[in-house]
């Protein structure tokens, strides 16, 4: 069966037993290392994903999509299924201001190679993430506020429906499937390549302040307060953790250079509270993504827990998500929290323009437990977090997914469209994304 396929395309087919094939399943986190996928294609083009997703098709093989390798749950080292890995997929084109995107490619290669030009796009901060994995999530990062999600740059999109069919996308062409890849998680087919609308990079103010132990809730309310007047430009993220004994907030602020001192001030006199420490540094545009990805281009695997929760309303949850940090410190679950912005430009486009649901919310709060001591324990603080947080959470992320969620909870009200478009385009849903459509 899979010399069929070694003859039908351009780039390795490895199977169980063949000496590569343990790298070629290897995922970033290694607790999927377990996994045992049917076969890996090393797509060489988009030729290559056509012909691998028609071959599953023919045999009724699920598909898994893989590039970055990054999702929370393994979802691209699917046991039984056949892997796509699009990582060769990796050219990028400039255009004026569009970027036509191979499939595989990373955000570092793709942010640096976009600086030559001086332009940029919205995205993450992680350097080895793949772009289409989080574009087709949405896409959040420390410009959304000022350009919207990383999917609402999207012009065009070329992919394989679990059929075999290729595609070309966009608002004008196949509408109902362009509407899904903006915020459904990669749920109608495999991408070989992406064309966005970039913006210019400039320089930017990285600002880093810590409040002061006894003032932890009192930052997440004055965050709520000022966040959503503050200046589209101006970005600010949370972290929520626990150090010796306490609950600290710490506050990330991104924004033009020469406007860093005064957003600061802007958000300390919110909180009512001055900061106990402030760092603060002007960048050009690639530096700044250097020092967000945290000084590094490249990231070592590592096993984390993770999973998130949407608010309409930071303020009915901060003490919530506060207490639950705390508790966690006091088990064998010691986390944190990252909490993002959902206002600004990402409420530009309508809830349900795009598959993406969370338009007309404040945050993200996405709870993390770095290499758990106790894997069990720290998944179990994560799915307790949803609990804690009671009527305050809405919903998830999708590109922070959980084991076992389900869908309706990463795509609110736009999950009626979702499944009817999913049913049509993949009916004995073969392609397996961890989003549970």
């Amino acid at each position: 069966m899979w010399a069929e396929l070694r003859d039908r395309v351009r780039g390795r087919v490895l199977v169980p037993g063949d000496g590569e094939y343990a790298a070629a399943a290897r995922l970033f986190d290694p607790r999927f290392d377990g996994r045992v996928p049917a076969g890996v294609v090393a797509a060489a083009d988009a030729d290559d994903v056509r012909a691998a997703v028609g071959f599953a098709a023919e045999r009724g093989l699920a598909v898994a999509a893989r590039a970055g390798g990054h999702s929370y749950v393994g979802a691209s080292a699917t046991t039984d299924a056949v892997v796509v890995d699009v990582r060769r997929l990796d050219r990028v084109v400039v255009a004026g201001d569009t970027v036509t995107v191979g499939a595989g490619v990373t955000l570092f290669p793709l942010l640096r190679e976009l600086a030559r030009f001086g332009r940029a796009l919205p995205v993450g901060t992680c350097p080895t993430v793949g772009l289409a994995g989080l574009t087709l999530g949405g896409g959040l990062g420390v410009d959304s506020r000022a350009y919207g999600l990383t999917c609402d740059r999207l012009v065009a999109v070329d992919l394989v429906l679990p059929g075999g069919e290729a595609r070309t996308v966009s608002d004008s062409r196949f509408p109902d499937l362009f509407w899904a890849l903006r915020g459904a998680g990669g749920t109608v087919g495999v991408v070989t390549s992406l064309t966005l609308r970039t913006h210019a990079a400039t320089a930017k103010d990285v600002v880093r302040l810590t409040f002061p132990r006894d003032a932890t809730v009192r930052a997440l309310l004055g965050w709520a307060r000022w966040m959503p007047t503050a200046e589209r430009s101006v970005w600010a993220g949370l972290t929520v953790s626990v150090e010796a004994g306490d609950a600290v907030c710490r506050a990330l602020l991104v924004c033009p250079a020469g406007l860093g001192d005064a957003a600061a001030a802007e958000f300390a006199a919110a909180v009512g509270v001055s900061p106990s420490a402030k760092e603060s540094y002007t960048l050009d545009h690639l530096d700044a993504v250097r020092t967000l990805a945290g000084g590094t281009t490249d990231t070592p695997r590592s096993t984390k827990a993770a999973g998130s929760d949407v608010v309409t309303d930071l303020t009915a949850a901060a003490e919530r998500i506060v207490a639950h940090v705390f508790a966690g410190s006091r088990s064998r679950a010691p986390g944190y929290a990252l909490i993002d912005p959902l206002d600004g430009a990402v409420r530009d486009t309508d809830p349900t323009a795009s598959a993406f649901p969370w338009r007309r919310h404040a945050a993200t709060v996405q709870w993390l437990v770095d290499s758990p001591a106790d894997p069990a324990a720290a998944d179990r603080w994560v799915t307790e977090a949803h609990t804690a947080l009671g009527t305050a959470t809405a919903g998830a992320y999708v590109n922070y997914p959980e084991p076992d969620t389900p869908a309706a909870r990463y795509f609110g009200d736009n999950i009626g469209r979702l499944r009817t478009i999913r049913r049509l385009v993949d009916p004995d849903r073969r392609l397996r994304t961890g989003a549970g459509v």
